[in-house]
């Protein structure tokens, strides 16, 4: 079969999320080709060709608008700042293209709703960026609760900071300072986590949510970290708590925080308790949904009272950088023609997660 052909919205020519998890997967295989990039400008798309080495044939644009008139473009992928996915992926919708969007879908529950409206109008196939279902680390971790070795699951706690949402900012990240944009500590770094524990667990039926903003004022940083004398508001939480009941029965404790881990250390602690055992999973960050070699997954056996450390399945995608590799897996999954059940979430999906977000304001108070 003749590979995809993509138009990527967002591919900048430095480093950025589209470079570290888009890109080496796309450049290398064989089933799939970019053929166009757009840019916030011409000159920025022509930059990007030029610095990753894509071919000369590969067509640089503007505007979305242009990209979107291009009949040679089969899939568009957008990576570009949340609250600009709407407006940006309207004319490719419009012109009836396929679309690969970042998670979150869009910047509120109304804006993806008209986006999941219009996509079925035109007929296009859909994927929201929510990797959590291809990661081998989770289905590790479903295969071990399956097998019967912790016994029946009882509850779950999550504790788990992505180390940024504390007293400072880096000034590239502030626009997630403000809720109002649809990119924050809850809107992405919570819904992932979330994500990737009700892939495990099963669907979380009944909650009580709590947010909190600890830090309303925040010190400005350089995007390498270093101090400035500005300071910014912060209207998005740095802290979110929910507890609540899984359809199983089990029952969930879940606590995001922002700021550094503790001494510098594990950054999520996830435990999964059983009748038989307990599952513990441990890391650097809260991003369950990137949970491969940078984890450490152990299972304690009640009765014997043996720790076991489980290693994660290695496939072909195992050796990339840790970012790529659930989405090369994601990739592959859509190439193959695989739809939720394969670990491909489309924008019906993306549009119940918003209505999530919604609904855990509702229940907190936040207006």
């Amino acid at each position: 079969m003749p590979p995809i052909r993509i138009g990527f919205i967002g591919l900048s020519s430095s480093q950025s999320w589209s470079v570290w998890a888009h890109l080496p997967y796309l450049k290398a295989s064989p089933k799939y080709e970019i053929v166009a990039l757009c840019n916030s400008s011409l000159e920025s798309a022509h930059a990007a060709i030029k610095a990753h080495g894509l071919p000369s044939s590969t067509k640089a644009y503007g505007t979305p608008e242009d990209l979107a008139a291009d009949p040679d473009i089969d899939l568009v992928v957008c990576s570009v700042r949340v609250d600009k996915h709407h407006p940006t992926l309207l004319p490719s919708l419009k012109a009836g293209k396929d679309v690969f969007c970042e998670w979150p879908l869009a910047k509120n529950a109304a804006e993806a709703e008209e986006m999941l409206k219009l996509a079925k109008e035109k007929g296009v196939k859909t994927v929201v960026g929510l990797q959590a279902h291809v990661s081998p680390a989770l289905q590790k971790i479903k295969a071990v609760i399956d097998s019967g070795k912790i016994g029946k699951v009882l509850s779950s706690t999550f504790h788990g900071t992505p180390l940024v949402f504390g007293a400072t900012v880096a000034e590239n990240a502030l626009y997630q300072n403000d809720r109002s944009i649809g990119g924050n500590l809850l809107s992405i770094y919570g819904i992932h986590s979330l994500e990737s524990i009700q892939f495990v667990l099963g669907p979380l039926t009944s909650y009580t949510p709590l947010l909190n903003i600890s830090y309303p004022s925040t010190r400005i940083t350089t995007a390498t970290g270093e101090p400035t004398s500005k300071t910014s508001p912060r209207t998005s939480h740095d802290q979110v708590l929910i507890h609540g009941t899984l359809a199983s029965g089990a029952v969930l404790s879940y606590h995001l925080r922002g700021g550094p881990a503790f001494s510098n250390t594990a950054g999520h602690i996830w435990r999964i308790y059983g009748t038989e055992g307990e599952i513990q999973m441990t890391g650097p960050e809260s991003y369950l949904q990137i949970a491969e070699d940078n984890v450490k997954i152990e299972v304690f056996e009640h009765k014997s009272g043996v720790t076991e450390t489980v290693e994660v399945d290695k496939d072909a995608f195992s050796e990339m950088m840790i970012y790529g590799r659930n989405v090369a897996r994601l990739y592959e999954a859509i190439a193959d023609g695989k739809g939720v059940e394969g670990g491909v979430l489309g924008w019906e999906e993306a549009v119940q997660r918003h209505k999530f977000v919604d609904d855990v304001y509702k229940k907190a108070g936040v207006n």
